[in-house]
């Protein structure tokens, strides 16, 4: 008898990574300003141009989950999302292609390790608050990336990993039983057998949710006002 194939579909719960993210901006903000306290900082940007540098910093993070993404054998452009859902406090890239084990660690990794820690190392280096600053913002803004990365790490080797239609869920397809595998603000939302209906129907290249745009047009703003300031 063929064993079933399950899927099951967890959604994440923000009140409780938000507080793991701020826990985890505490453990290494708190050493860093200790060992950097005595060392002259350098800071370059003015406050705008900093949170305009947060905010293409959100989207590059974004950008390169995208290249962990399209490194995967049969996965295309056009099977790539990018979205920002400002109502849901999320910048997000899906994939809609089913994805290996193996594939999504690579690809939950990608911006955690280039835009967070080797970038950190490199602030520490040369003693730049902005650097310092943002990748720490990208370390703790990934927390829910790291908290996939520890749920997969349980997983049996053979799972398939694909994203839907939501950006604040995902789903893993698995022949064992996955119903014990729990990580700190991950919840199980849905179980039930697997069938090849199951799939994304919105294959939209960027999706901009209408809160979003307010964001947009204030960087804009932003942006318009610092190149008519520099002018005059």
């Amino acid at each position: 008898m063929k064993k079933k194939i399950n899927y099951y579909t967890y959604t994440f719960e923000m009140k409780w990574l938000n507080i793991l993210a701020i826990i985890l901006f505490a453990i290494i903000s708190v050493p860093i300003y200790l060992l950097e306290k005595n060392q002259n900082l350098t800071i370059h940007l003015e406050l705008i141009e900093l949170f305009l540098a947060m905010f293409f910093y959100l989207i590059l993070h974004e950008l390169f989950h995208g290249i962990g993404f399209l490194r995967i054998k049969g996965v295309k452009l056009e099977n790539i999302t990018l979205g920002i859902s400002l109502e849901k406090g999320v910048f997000y890239c899906m994939c809609k292609k089913n994805i290996g084990k193996k594939d999504i660690l690579i690809a939950l990794s990608l911006p955690v390790i280039c835009l967070g820690l080797i970038t950190l190392f490199i602030g520490l280096i040369i003693h730049s608050y902005e650097i310092i600053f943002l990748s720490i913002l990208n370390i703790t803004s990934s927390i829910g990336d790291i908290m996939m990365i520890i749920y997969f790490l349980k997983c049996p080797n053979d799972i398939i990993y694909l994203d839907l239609d939501d950006c604040t869920s995902f789903t893993v397809i698995s022949k064992e039983d996955l119903s014990e595998k729990k990580v700190l603000g991950i919840t199980l939302k849905e179980k039930g057998i697997y069938t090849p209906k199951m799939k994304s129907h919105d294959q939209r290249k960027i999706i901009i949710s209408k809160p979003s745009y307010f964001l947009i047009g204030l960087i804009i703003f932003l942006i318009v006002f610092k190149i008519v300031g520099g002018i005059m």
